[in-house]
């Protein structure tokens, strides 16, 4: 399906909300080019207009019509799984338009360490038949990793035009914030499936704030507590809980200038289908970055890019390393190196326009 060259690609994007997984996979890569005009529809914006449809009308009808009246050059459906997700899908199907389902988490296996509400919400049997169909279905199903498309051929879903792609995350470098301040500031910043992780690095915590006195963390994000061996250092001690957009994050971990980023891991069948996403966020704050010693890590940080630490000995690197300024430095120097050659917004773009040809959508000329 195709539009007058002269007007721009209208691409429709279907998402739960405006996620870091949207933001990093199809906004950011699109801003500000002429040749393509996003229009969103998220699961709320999706139930309420299910809801104000003509008595009788079912789905399949519904989504047609929303279809027809957009006329998008091509459907973007990221990790979508609520209201209308099959029958775009399938109204899609019908119209021959090019449909890109992508995922990058294994929503088909959400393990039991991110909380009993998530399980409940992804378990749900509409929910995974709507990410089944679309995997089936799509005119690419559009993976972050390997590891993601494999477990998902192994569960016996027909992905029937599978692509991943070489990375899985990009943020351009952001400047370097000025020199941090003599005492240090270590923090965390993590979403609400992260309380097992953050328990294997509590040790460390603990222990960088017994030995430097006049260190502060932070731990930002949407976890609701603050774990209980952290209270009492008091205001050496912060937890911003909050919500906002992916752009005004990264500017905001840049703001933090920490003198350590953290990326606990905890591996499991579910956490090595993730991304390293974090440490590409830290880096291009100017955050050096210890991670738990996990496949997902290995790579992207070798040779010093971070600093890769086993399970059991968070309490004693953790230390060691906030009172290290030139490895810091070090690590720092070599991540960025890394992150700007190889993680840049210019390559996941051609990287996400190659995923719209091997859907059937001719490109703009540029």
């Amino acid at each position: 399906m195709t539009q007058s060259a002269a007007a721009p690609l209208t691409i429709l994007a279907l998402a739960t909300s405006v996620s870091p997984t949207l933001a990093i996979h199809l906004l950011r890569p699109l801003q500000g080019l002429a040749g393509f005009n996003i229009q969103m529809l998220t699961q709320d914006a999706l139930a309420q207009i299910a809801k104000g449809a003509p008595p009788g009308m079912d789905a399949p009808t519904l989504a047609g019509i929303i279809l027809d009246k957009v006329q998008p050059a091509l459907v973007f459906s990221s990790r979508y799984n609520g209201p209308l997700a099959a029958d775009f899908m399938q109204a899609s199907h019908q119209r021959g338009l090019p449909f890109v389902f992508h995922l990058d988490d294994n929503l088909m296996e959400v393990s039991a360490d991110q909380g009993a509400d998530k399980v409940a919400y992804y378990n749900h049997p509409k929910r995974l038949q709507a990410l089944r169909l679309q995997m089936e279905l799509a005119s690419v199903s559009y993976f972050s990793t390997e590891a993601l498309r494999d477990r998902m051929l192994a569960l016996g879903i027909a992905v029937a035009n599978s692509h991943v792609g070489p990375i899985c995350a990009a943020v351009d470098l952001l400047p370097l914030p000025a020199p941090a301040e003599a005492s240090p500031v270590f923090g965390y910043a993590a979403s609400g499936g992260h309380n097992e992780d953050l328990k294997l690095a509590l040790p460390g915590i603990v222990a960088a704030l017994e030995r430097f006195p006049e260190a502060r963390f932070e731990l930002i994000g949407s976890l609701e507590h603050l774990p209980e061996a952290l209270l009492p250092f008091g205001e050496r001690v912060r937890h911003e809980r909050r919500f906002i957009a992916y752009d005004d994050y990264l500017a905001d971990l840049q703001r933090r200038n920490w003198s350590l980023g953290l990326t606990p891991l905890c591996d499991n069948p579910f956490t090595r289908m993730k991304t390293y996403t974090k440490w590409v966020e830290y880096t291009a704050a100017g955050l050096p970055v210890i991670a738990s010693d996990h496949p997902i890590y290995r790579d992207c940080c070798a040779d010093g890019a971070a600093l890769l630490v086993r399970d059991a000995d968070w309490a004693t690197v953790l230390p060691d390393l906030l009172g290290d300024p030139a490895r810091r430095q070090a690590i720092l120097a070599k991540a960025r190196e890394r992150v700007g050659r190889d993680y840049s917004v210019a390559r996941l773009r051609e990287q996400l326009f190659d995923v719209f040809r091997r859907a059937g959508l001719a490109l703009p000329v540029a």
